[in-house]
């Protein structure tokens, strides 16, 4: 049994199939046609003292004249039509192109094979603003937990405390501060070194000069310690008094490698007399900076005025 007995006539037909598509493809190709297509728009030339942050349109519809096989091109992907800033005019805040300043200069985006007939917006705004570069401070965003009887009595070390924004003023005026990644570390018994990458802010046409700073910071054992220091009144006033108590327990934790170097020359307790109240509020308001959480015996002293 033959599937195919007419194969030759098959055959035929197909050889003459293709010729037909062929023929019809290289007319629609060789063809010239009016066709509107929508172009990315593109700005290029901006001056080093500005930067465009917004557009009026981010494309445009253009009609355009040419053969089948030209237009073809702009079909395959997206195509982008370039705009320079310094054939536009300068406004407040924004560069201005206009059909009757621009369009020739805008026909120079095309070779002689496909023609620029018209563009479909009148005018279209650049906005920009000034260009700057600002020192921010970096934010370090570690979160740490010690193990029982463990601290940091020392500063953070970064390898650098700050990093430069450039972008638009308004933009970078708006930002106090670069903050790393998180990091989390936690039963933390033993000194810290860290590679902390930046994050960008989040807005368009910023940049930051470093990406990383290294993170350091000592670890210690500590214990708590507990020191007798005077208290002081202060009073501008004639009328005699006395208080009680004349002296306050301070505790605080301190590094083990440091709990003898405190001596009560290194604190200072201050209160301010007030004939009005019968109790004085101490404060302290010198401690070194080698101890944490100082705690004082009493938020109080007796005042007695005497006759």
């Amino acid at each position: 049994m033959k599937i195919f007995p007419n194969k030759g006539k098959f055959n035929v037909f197909v050889i003459f199939l293709i010729l037909a598509i062929s023929t019809s493809l290289v007319g629609k190709l060789t063809s010239t046609y009016d066709k509107d297509i929508v172009f990315k728009l593109v700005v290029i030339d901006e001056p080093s003292d500005k930067v465009i942050f917004d557009k009026s349109h981010d494309s445009v519809l253009l009609k355009v004249r040419g053969y089948g096989f030209n237009l073809a091109k702009y079909y395959l992907s997206t195509p982008e039509i370039k705009i320079s800033i310094k054939k536009l005019k300068e406004l407040k805040n924004t560069f201005l192109w206009n059909q009757k300043d621009n369009f020739n200069d805008t026909k120079l985006n095309f070779d002689s094979s496909v023609e620029l007939l018209t563009i479909s917006e009148d005018s279209i705004f650049l906005y920009f603003d000034q260009y700057i570069s600002q020192k921010k401070y970096i934010k370090p965003n570690v979160v740490i937990s010690y193990s029982s009887g463990f601290d940091n009595f020392k500063t953070v070390f970064l390898s650098k405390d700050s990093v430069y924004v450039q972008g638009p003023k308004d933009v970078v005026n708006k930002i106090e501060y670069v903050e790393s990644e998180k990091v989390i570390l936690n039963n933390v018994n033993s000194d810290i070194s860290l590679k902390l990458n930046l994050i960008k802010p989040a807005y368009d046409n910023l940049s930051i000069d470093i990406n990383s700073v290294n993170f350091e910071l000592d670890v210690d054992q500590y214990t708590e310690e507990v020191i007798s220091i005077p208290v002081n009144v202060i009073s501008s006033s004639d009328i005699k008094f006395n208080y009680y108590p004349k002296e306050l327990f301070v505790k605080y934790f301190i590094s083990i490698d440091q709990y003898k170097k405190t001596t009560p020359m290194d604190f200072r307790i201050d209160c301010v007399f007030d004939e009005n109240q019968n109790f004085l509020r101490p404060e302290l308001i010198k401690q070194p900076d080698y101890i944490k959480n100082p705690r004082l015996s009493s938020n109080q002293i007796q005042l007695i005025i005497l006759e």
